[in-house]
């Protein structure tokens, strides 16, 4: 099975990765203790139940379960894959709610006790983290996973899973070609050829029909994907949340989702859709251009040229382009500027932007607030890129991780929505569509709302594939 990608992975191991094409990939040859179920709860996968006897404390029972180097899944590679994460040359990309663990140990060879340093209402959807084999863990680049496949080959614009021998059940596809091609012409040239298989969220919208009619499947449903633009809070004339508001109400966002996106997104009020327990329907900024420039005029900070930083994805540069003229017409300079993936990640953490435009994907836990937002969690600690400050968001996002009560936590996280859609410390977008183009014959395959590609594990080939059917 071959899959098309629009950039390559940054790192390939499950501790480090942090970009989309990375966690497409990983999702595929690496379980958690938990994953995640439909609903968006934490479901047992390497942990086959759990217990919370207090609230600082839960007990995890494994399943049985074998890595791909042929060695059992225990305890003590849970514990060893948890202490990795403290590891100075690691640098690991850990899960903002991890921070409260305070203590992992091996009751025997199939339960892991965690002990936290406070009660965490998050704490559960962190244990998704990838597990490794203990002694892979200590190195600082380890690939070897439990999951359905494993990393065979590695190439400069691919990369090669093979069914693992250890996986119960085994895929009944015996691997998965992942080939990287920047270009969104070249990724439909390939589906229509047959020299591709499958693409998701990666082709360009008014390419569709085309493909239709040359005899691909067409899936779209709805997403949890969050396209935001990201503003750098230290530029004087950006901290003014005036000038912030007249960027949001200057960008018509039922125009690009018209025209440039095929319809296929919903505009986006704040960072969970609806249908999710922390949506809190705040109100949004609508297109209003006047109304921009009357804020530009009262903030009154003189001519203002940005820099939109963007990635070279034809759909995104596009995007970027449109942004950019709606802001010249309220009287905002913006310069677009194309990046490779790597590079524009790097200036983002390295807070090096103006403005940038990036997405948040597979976000289901609304602590993710906390690393987004709390005046601590500037990189590299956390992902406040911008370097927004205000106390009473540092104590809502503090507060929404040890209140249990789902009620409770809405109630908060609505708070943080409304304060957030206030001062606007990155602008909402849209939630993208999960839009994926198949082979008829690919079968079994299911669309994930956050946008992996799990069920490829399940998938089918309706007519046998291989040197058996030449």
């Amino acid at each position: 099975m071959v899959v098309g990608l629009d950039a390559a992975p940054t790192s390939l191991d499950p501790r480090t990765a942090s970009d989309a094409s990375s966690a497409l990939i990983l999702g595929l040859v690496h379980r958690g203790l938990t994953g995640t179920g439909a609903s968006g709860e934490p479901e047992p996968d390497l942990a086959a139940s759990w217990e919370s006897p207090d609230p600082t404390t839960y007990r995890f029972f494994l399943t049985p379960a074998v890595f791909q180097s042929g060695e059992p899944v225990t305890a003590a590679d849970v514990v060893a894959t948890y202490r990795s994460l403290a590891l100075p040359a690691l640098q690991a990309r850990q899960d903002d709610a991890l921070e409260v663990v305070g203590e992992v140990v091996a009751e025997d060879e199939r339960t892991v006790r965690f002990t936290l340093r406070q009660p965490s209402a998050a704490f559960l959807h962190a244990t998704r983290l990838a597990i490794l084999p203990q002694g892979c863990a200590a190195q600082s680049d380890c690939r070897t996973g439990a999951g359905p496949f494993r990393l065979a080959r590695i190439g400069l614009d691919s990369v090669e899973l093979a069914a693992a021998p250890s996986a119960e059940p085994r895929p009944e596809v015996p691997g998965i070609l992942f080939v990287v091609s920047p270009d969104s012409v070249s990724r439909a040239l390939g589906l229509a050829r047959g020299s591709i298989d499958l693409v998701q969220n990666a082709v360009e919208p008014d390419l569709l029909p085309w493909l239709r009619e040359a005899g691909l499947e067409v899936v779209a449903t709805p997403g949890s994907t969050f396209h935001y633009l990201g503003i750098n809070l230290r530029r004087a004339d950006l901290a003014d949340d005036r000038v912030r508001r007249a960027i949001a109400h200057a960008i018509d966002r039922d125009a690009i989702i018209e025209y440039v996106l095929a319809g296929h997104a919903r505009p986006a009020n704040e960072l969970f859709p609806p249908g999710h327990w922390a949506h809190a329907d705040v109100r949004a900024h609508d297109y209003d251009p006047e109304r921009a420039r009357r804020l530009l005029a009262e903030a009154r900070p003189g001519p203002i040229h940005v820099t939109l930083k963007t990635s070279t994805v034809e759909l995104r540069r596009r995007v970027g382009e449109v942004i950019a003229s709606m802001l010249a017409a309220v009287g905002i300079d913006a310069e677009i500027r194309p990046l490779e993936w790597a590079t524009l990640y790097g200036d983002v953490r390295r807070g090096a932007f103006d403005v940038f435009a990036l997405a948040w994907v597979g976000i289901e836990e609304p602590d993710h607030y906390h690393a987004l937002l709390h005046s601590s969690m500037t990189p590299p600690r956390g992902s406040n890129r911008g370097q927004y400050a205000e106390a009473r968001i540092d104590a809502l996002t503090l507060a929404g991780r040890t209140v249990p009560g789902r009620g409770e936590r809405a109630a908060i996280y609505r708070e943080v929505a409304e304060i957030v859609q206030r001062d606007l410390p990155f602008v909402p977008l849209w939630w993208v569509d999960n839009v994926v183009v198949k082979n008829r014959d690919l079968l079994g395959f299911e669309p994930s709302p956050s946008g992996d590609l799990r069920s490829l594990a399940r998938a089918r080939w309706a007519v046998q594939r291989g040197p058996e059917a030449s």
